[in-house]
C-alpha cells in the first residue's frame, strides 16, 4: 500500500483499516457450483468480466462414499479446474471396487470470484483510483467479496464458526498459522475449523491437538451488504439501487499471489503421511489460505481381512510453517478401503489464492 493517494475505509468491526489504493484487486462473487464426477463443467455463473482473472476457492474437491463392496468404497475426485466466461471446467476421476461411474455423484464443490484488470471504465457507477503504472475499480457489476469477521484464535480441537457469519449465508475461510504437528480443517457440515491427531486410532484420527495464535479472515459473498453502522462512509449502489459496495465490512483484496498445487496420486502400500510443501507465487508478505479439503490420505490403523488390509480414508486439511503450507491427513471418512484399491493419498491441482494478513491485522 505504497501509493499517496487512496481511500481509506474504517469499517464497523473496529480493526485495522483498509487502504484502497492503485496497487490492490478486490473481488466480486460470481457463484458456486457442485462438480460431478461424470462430467466435465459446469454452468450458471455471473458472466467474467472482459480484461479479468478468475479466481477459483474449492470448498473440497474429493468425496467418500459409503461402501457397497467389500474392497471398500467409491471415492469421487477433481483433478484439474479452470473457468471461462460463464463455466467452470474441470476433470474428475472416479475409483471404485465397482467399476462403473454412476451419473450422479458429486466429485467437489467450489466458489468462483473475479479480479479485474487495467481496462477503461466500463460501469456508471463506481470509484476508480489510479496511477502511472496500476489501478484499482469497485463497480456496480457485481457484488463483492466482504471480510465479515476476522480475529486471532487459538484451536483447542475444535473452533466453531460464528452465527453471524452462518447468517449472511455463503463464506469462506482464510487462516494463516504455524503448526507442523496438528492439521487444520473446516468441517462445513457443523461449520467448525479442527485440528487431529491420533493418526494410528481405529477411527483413522480424531479431533485434537491445540494449534495457538490462528489468524482468521471470514469472507461472505453473494450477498447486498447492509449500510455502515455511524451512517457514514463510502456506499455503491448500481442503477437498481441495490448496494454492491458498503463500506461496513473490509473488502477482500487480492495482489495476484496464490498457491500453486500439483495433482498426484500414490497408490504405495506404506503408512505414514504424504507431505509436499508448497510456497506461495506472487507478492504476498504474509499470506493466508482458504481452508478446504483438495486431497484424500490414510490413516495407520490396519486391518487384514482375507487377503486385504485395509485402512481408513482421510480428508486432508492444511499444516502451515512460516509461508509454506502442504496438504495433510486430517478428517476420518469413516470408510476404510482395501490397501491398493483407493489412493494413500492424493491431491487435486488447483491454484488457491492467498490474501495478505497484513492489511488486515
Amino acid at each position: 500500500m505504497a501509493d499517496i493517494y487512496g481511500v481509506r475505509i474504517t469499517p464497523d468491526d473496529g480493526g485495522k483499516p483498509i487502504i484502497l489504493d492503485a496497487s490492490m484487486r478486490y473481488a466480486s462473487y460470481l457463484g458456486s457450483a457442485t462438480m460431478m464426477a461424470n462430467s466435465s463443467a459446469v454452468g450458471g455463473f455471473k458472466a467474467q468480466p472482459a480484461n479479468s482473472k478468475s479466481l477459483i476457492v474449492p470448498r473440497d474437491l474429493v468425496r467418500v462414499y459409503l461402501a457397497t463392496n467389500p474392497a471398500g468404497p467409491p471415492v469421487a475426485y477433481v483433478t484439474g479446474m479452470s473457468f471461462s466466461g460463464t463455466t467452470l471446467n474441470y476433470s474428475a476421476k472416479f475409483v471404485s471396487p465397482n467399476g462403473n461411474t454412476p451419473p450422479a455423484v458429486a466429485a467437489g464443490f467450489a466458489d468462483v470470484f473475479s479480479v479485474a484488470y487495467a481496462a477503461s471504465p466500463g460501469e456508471l457507477y463506481g470509484v476508480r483510483i489510479a496511477n502511472g503504472a496500476n489501478f484499482m475499480e469497485i463497480s456496480d457489476a457485481s457484488y463483492a467479496g466482504y471480510v465479515t469477521y476476522r480475529a486471532v484464535i487459538n484451536i483447542n480441537g475444535s473452533w466453531a464458526i460464528p452465527q453471524e457469519i452462518l447468517n449472511l449465508g455463503n463464506y469462506i475461510v482464510f487462516a494463516r498459522w504455524s503448526n507442523t504437528e496438528n492439521p487444520l480443517f473446516l468441517d462445513r457440515s457443523n461449520n467448525t475449523i479442527n485440528s487431529y491427531n491420533a493418526f494410528g486410532s481405529t477411527e483413522g484420527s480424531k479431533i485434537g491437538g491445540i494449534v495457538n495464535a490462528v489468524q482468521i479472515v471470514i469472507v461472505s459473498c453473494g450477498y447486498s451488504p447492509a449500510l455502515p453502522v455511524s451512517g457514514y462512509g463510502m456506499v455503491i449502489r448500481n442503477a437498481a439501487g441495490q448496494v454492491t459496495y458498503s463500506s461496513k465490512y473490509p473488502p477482500v483484496m487480492w495482489t495476484d499471489a496464490y498457491y500453486d498445487f500439483g495433482f498426484y496420486e500414490d497408490f504405495s502400500g506404506s503408512t505414514g503421511e504424504v507431505q509436499r510443501w508448497v510456497n506461495p507465487t506472487g507478492s504476498v508478505a504474509q499470506p493466508m489460505v482458504p481452508l478446504c479439503s483438495i486431497g484424500l490420505q490414510r490413516g495407520d490403523y490396519s486391518r487384514t481381512s482375507g487377503n486385504y488390509s485395509f485402512r481408513i480414508c482421510l480428508y486432508a486439511g492444511f499444516k502451515m510453517n512460516g509461508n509454506a503450507v502442504t496438504t495433510a491427513r486430517a478428517k476420518s471418512a469413516n470408510s476404510e478401503a482395501a490397501v491398493y484399491m483407493a489412493p494413500k493419498a492424493m491431491q487435486a491441482s488447483c491454484q488457491l489464492p492467498c490474501i495478505d494478513a497484513s492489511y488486515y491485522f
